[in-house]
């Protein structure tokens, strides 16, 4: 090459991704890495790669005039598939000509990926192949890193729900409860009038006849008659409601923005009926049935917690003094 003592099968090999260009930008040789960019010699490279820097879509002679006299990077980009981002470094040569280094920099997965590439596309000093594997590295422990930590949260998920619910009936226990009924507390607090605005309802049952089960049968009969009462609850109120077993055969229902009364006995009318149905176990036909105390958010000022609760198991207990299997509200004398 006219003016340079380094032969081109030797700048082949310390200098792969090399171009020569003339003061047009028109391919005069390439090293082995380049062709696999370009698509022959004497090609125009300005119409296969477009200026991205110094300034976005100079023209190219330009650009190559202008970083080849102030040594500053030159970024390229392809046009065609595949669309690869390139940084050069220019270099003037004699009779008006450009060597154009070029690389990949953090575009290099893509370009292997995308152009085949093997580590013998690359200078034997350059650590082109080290940086993709500790790049691969890195993106396989991230990979598990994430893996990881959805599991976490999925575990994490998976205990905390534990710790709300209830084993024997799958429904909410006494701290999944309260958590419910401190969030529906905290939606009244910005009511004008909570007694007026929203509200919810605590609905709380307890089962009648249900001890002769467990005397006369065992706890293990008592224990499938309170998952059959479960799966009444669950499937007389809504998915947006909370049921939840706090004890014994106690249970209790926290009812968001239900608090209209003929509703609210409507409904625990309906849940005593279906409850009264006699149930099969261990080839014995059992019966309970339940008694209902209601209290709403609407009673109270400032609704609080264990004042609802205790009213609503006051109004139940009224429920079992006036003859069991019926619905008493908190309100009600």
């Amino acid at each position: 090459m006219s003016g340079l003592n380094l032969p081109l099968t030797a700048m082949d090999r310390v200098l792969p991704m090399h171009v020569i260009v003339d003061a047009a930008g028109r391919v005069i040789a390439a090293g082995p890495t380049a062709r696999k960019l370009l698509p022959q010699d004497d090609a125009d490279l300005g119409k296969l790669l477009s200026v991205q820097r110094p300034v976005k879509d100079m023209d190219l002679p330009q650009a190559l005039a202008k970083v080849a006299k102030s040594g500053d990077r030159l970024v390229l980009r392809s046009f065609a598939e595949p669309v690869l981002t390139l940084r050069a470094q220019v270099a003037p040569l004699p009779a008006g000509q450009y060597l154009v280094n070029l690389g990949f920099g953090i575009h290099l997965g893509d370009a292997v990926a995308q152009l085949g590439l093997t580590a013998n596309d690359f200078a034997a000093t350059d650590l082109a192949m080290e940086l993709l594997f500790l790049f691969e590295a890195n993106r396989g422990v991230m990979h598990e890193l994430s893996v990881f930590n959805r599991r976490l949260e999925a575990a994490r998920d998976h205990a905390e729900a534990q710790a709300h619910t209830d084993v024997l009936t799958g429904l909410q226990n006494r701290r999944g409860l309260q958590l419910a009924l401190d969030a529906a507390i905290a939606s009244t607090r910005g009511a004008t009038d909570p007694r007026a605005d929203g509200g919810f309802a605590i609905v709380q049952l307890d089962l009648d006849r249900f001890k002769q089960i467990n005397d006369h049968l065992g706890h293990a009969a008592g224990d499938e008659m309170l998952r059959h009462v479960a799966k009444v609850l669950r499937r007389e109120i809504r998915s947006e409601d909370c049921a939840a077993r706090i004890g014994g055969d106690e249970f209790v229902l926290l009812l968001r923005g239900f608090v209209d009364q003929p509703a609210l006995e409507r409904l625990g009318r309906r849940i005593i009926s279906v409850i009264e149905q006699p149930v099969t176990i261990e080839d014995h036909v059992c019966r309970v049935s339940a008694s209902v105390g209601v209290v709403t958010s609407r009673c109270y000022a400032q609704p609080d917690a264990n004042q609802m609760l205790g009213d609503a198991d006051a109004a139940l207990y009224r429920s079992k003094h006036a003859g069991r299997g019926r619905v008493s509200f908190h309100d009600q004398p």
